[in-house]
């Protein structure tokens, strides 16, 4: 199980990266080539779509998760339901934040059943799907 919910946290971060990536890569070439006069909107949107990417990867968890689908892992809450918006947000908020993700996400890297330290205290799960 270890090894799946690593690969579901990467996974998840390379959708979120990749698709945001590919749209300013897009954006970035329209406006420099079609529409020089916008040039100066390049870091706006390169910060919109940052934006974007992040609140995609703080809200992964809010229907089960995308890449644990994938792996057939399943993110629920104490009454066995997909955690939701503000639950996928308070679980995904402490990986976002330098030292504060290490010991989140210790517990997982010791013993990939064991629950972080977010799903301790909000009764989340990571079980395999049926």
């Amino acid at each position: 199980m270890l090894r799946a919910r690593i690969l579901a946290f990467f996974l998840d971060w390379l959708v979120c990266a990749a698709a945001a990536d590919l749209l300013g890569l897009i954006a970035t070439w329209a406006l420099w080539r079609l529409m020089p006069e916008w040039r100066a909107a390049i870091p706006w949107v390169w910060g919109a779509l940052g934006t974007g990417a992040t609140a995609a990867f703080l809200l992964r968890d809010s229907a089960g998760g995308r890449a644990r689908r994938w792996l057939a892992l399943e993110a629920l809450d104490p009454d066995g339901r997909p955690p939701g918006p503000w639950g996928s947000v308070r679980r995904n908020l402490p990986l976002l934040v330098p030292i504060w993700n290490l010991v989140d996400a210790w517990p997982v890297l010791r013993d990939g059943q064991a629950p972080r330290r977010c799903d301790r205290a909000t009764g989340t799960r990571i079980v395999a799907a049926p």
